[in-house]
């Protein structure tokens, strides 16, 4: 039964660990595709 229980434990954990690398994935994407948007806007600006 204990044994159980620390494998539902551990499941739990991956899946948490799996959506907070998700979460940080897709900050990273929207982050590096505005910083490119901006990047460009203001290249276009200068020249």
């Amino acid at each position: 039964m204990k044994y159980k229980v620390e494998k539902k434990l551990f499941f739990r954990e991956r899946i948490d660990s799996l959506n907070i690398f998700l979460f940080l994935g897709f900050n990273l994407t929207l982050i590096s595709i505005l910083g490119f948007i901006w990047l460009n806007s203001s290249i276009e600006k200068i020249v």
